[in-house]
């Protein structure tokens, strides 16, 4: 079996899987660099005045018994919820696979939380929904002057798109709009990544934002409108989702 060193860039959930793994499976040692003082990354809940708080906005569901079994080894879900383990995320949903033990999230920091979740964002001082979803609601708090402009700015980069995506900005625009890359995308990704937009490569907007476009949210509204089914609601409110502690 190969011996040596790997260098592991963030004790993220990726960096702290890819460390145990080499532990587990081979004799190389593997060194992890965290600029925080904490590790868990985007994905890591911290106590604040007898509060927990999440530092990105994340969910924690994969549609892999591997996966789920995987971190439910290392954190198990807490006890108060370990047999209501159904989880839903954009329109799909699962059954959590048993745990080998459950914990005290009073006791134990090495715990699955199970919450219900909302992701919005507080602009123009207001909430709007996270992923941004075409509704009634979104258009009113937009105002008409802003949804024709949104409009027409997505009609110039339909278009007109720019020919070379070599930023996450250009990425965007592409498939939004000026307009609402400048409201909603511009100010929230670089808040979050503490790099502004055209500075962050369009091939990682591709990893991150996979088959999202404006197309694609008409296209679901207008089957939401017109369809009697209830089915294949991608909204995110109103869902039960589990958070790394």
């Amino acid at each position: 079996m190969k011996s040596g060193t790997a260098i592991i860039i963030g004790a993220g959930p990726a960096g702290l899987t890819a460390a145990l793994e080499l532990q587990r499976r081979s004799n190389i040692k593997p060194i992890v660099i965290e600029a925080a003082t904490q590790v868990g990354g985007l994905s890591r809940t911290v106590r604040y005045k007898g509060n927990r708080m999440d530092i990105g906005g994340h969910r924690f569901f994969s549609k892999s018994d591997r996966v789920m079994q995987w971190w439910l080894e290392l954190m198990p879900v807490e006890a108060s919820e370990a047999t209501d383990g159904e989880l839903r995320y954009q329109g799909q949903q699962r059954g959590v696979p048993i745990a080998t033990r459950t914990a005290d999230p009073s006791h134990d920091e090495l715990v699955m939380l199970v919450r219900e979740r909302r992701s919005r964002i507080y602009f123009m001082r207001q909430f709007f929904d996270y992923p941004i979803r075409l509704t009634y609601d979104t258009l009113r708090k937009m105002g008409f002057a802003r949804t024709m402009r949104s409009g027409v700015s997505y009609m110039r980069s339909a278009i007109l798109p720019r020919r070379q995506e070599r930023s996450l900005e250009d990425f965007l625009i592409n498939r939004f709009g000026r307009e609402l890359y400048e409201t909603f995308f511009r100010s929230y990704t670089e808040k979050v990544w503490g790099v502004p937009c055209d500075q962050i490569s369009a091939e990682w907007g591709a990893q991150r934002i996979k088959g999202l476009s404006l197309r694609g949210v008409v296209s679901h509204f207008l089957k939401k409108t017109f369809s009697t089914s209830k089915d294949g609601d991608i909204a995110n409110c109103g869902s039960t989702w589990p958070a790394l502690c």
